[in-house]
């Protein structure tokens, strides 16, 4: 069988990259598409050497090491995770465009299918979110600063904002060091910063007020998955780290994770874990947050 050099190298580099592009795809990772350039350019090197060369060299372990080789040189660290994503897709691709040349497509076709194929994924992913249980994010831009935080789904969070009906995301004071006032004390009414205003509520402990502010952008972030939302922004001194989120924030978002052991929020009640099947703990492990006053 006549095999062409250049036209061999070709196809190799196209199939490595489309992989590349595949696994940043489906692991939602930072895709660079100089250094895939370079490490597709490696990996198609490696095929016309292995082509050439027979015995070890076409061996299975030089393979998996070449393919290592190349996600490091993508995607740095995090190559060693992306690793078994980039094989994955090699493995598919190079199937894909075997079974064409076999059924006689010719190979620009082939090349041409299997780039369609790998942008289809990728569209498929971005549009339906395949990977449903990576981590939510806010992030809150106001007066030119701008500080990000975990976002928790809380179904029990029912605060409204009196005046526009808008829900009320609740954000604790030591997640936005930096972003508002110094002074500011959520406590001590008197330290309320000019254009906020006060925000009723109900807990177990009793009735209280919340400062609320409107930033000037509040983003929910997943993966590569940025959307806009509209709720003022109420300070709390409670301890967690991460903010308290409307469910209805999230509808058409990202989907609810199922925890099985973290903390989670439902009905505004604080869940240390949940039990293996999903059902809440007992009622010892409860601690009450926010309802609307």
């Amino acid at each position: 069988m006549r095999v062409y050099g250049e036209a061999y190298l070709l196809i190799n580099f196209w199939m490595d990259f489309l992989s590349l592009l595949l696994a940043a795809c489906l692991k939602q990772a930072r895709f660079h598409a100089p250094r895939a350039i370079l490490g597709a350019a490696l990996g198609a090197v490696y095929t016309v050497f292995a082509w050439t060369e027979k015995g070890f060299c076409r061996g299975y372990l030089l393979l998996a090491a070449s393919l290592l080789l190349i996600s490091l040189i993508s995607f740095g660290k995090a190559g060693f995770f992306l690793f078994p994503y980039v094989a994955i897709s090699v493995l598919n691709l190079c199937g894909l465009s075997d079974a064409l040349l076999r059924s006689g497509v010719s190979c620009a076709a082939a090349l041409l299918i299997a780039g369609f194929f790998s942008l289809s994924v990728c569209l498929i992913q971005r549009k339906t979110g395949l990977s449903q249980d990576a981590a939510c994010e806010l992030r809150i831009l106001y007066r030119g600063k701008q500080a990000s935080l975990p976002a928790i789904r809380d179904s029990g969070n029912l605060l409204r904002d009196g005046v526009t009906g808008q829900p009320v995301i609740v954000v604790p004071q030591s997640a936005l060091t930096g972003l508002i006032p110094a002074d500011t004390c959520p406590e001590e009414i008197a330290t309320l910063p000019p254009g906020w205003r006060l925000l009723p509520i109900r807990t177990a402990s009793g009735k209280g007020m919340l400062m609320c502010f409107r930033a000037d952008r509040a983003e929910l972030i997943q993966g590569r998955t940025v959307r806009q939302v509209r709720a003022p922004i109420a300070v709390s001194v409670f301890p967690e780290k991460s903010a308290l989120v409307p469910e209805c924030l999230f509808r058409g978002f990202c989907a609810a994770k199922s925890p099985k052991k973290e903390v989670v929020y439902h009905a505004g009640i604080r869940y240390e874990k949940m039990d293996a099947a999903g059902f809440l703990p007992p009622a010892h492990r409860q601690r009450a947050l926010y309802r609307r006053g």
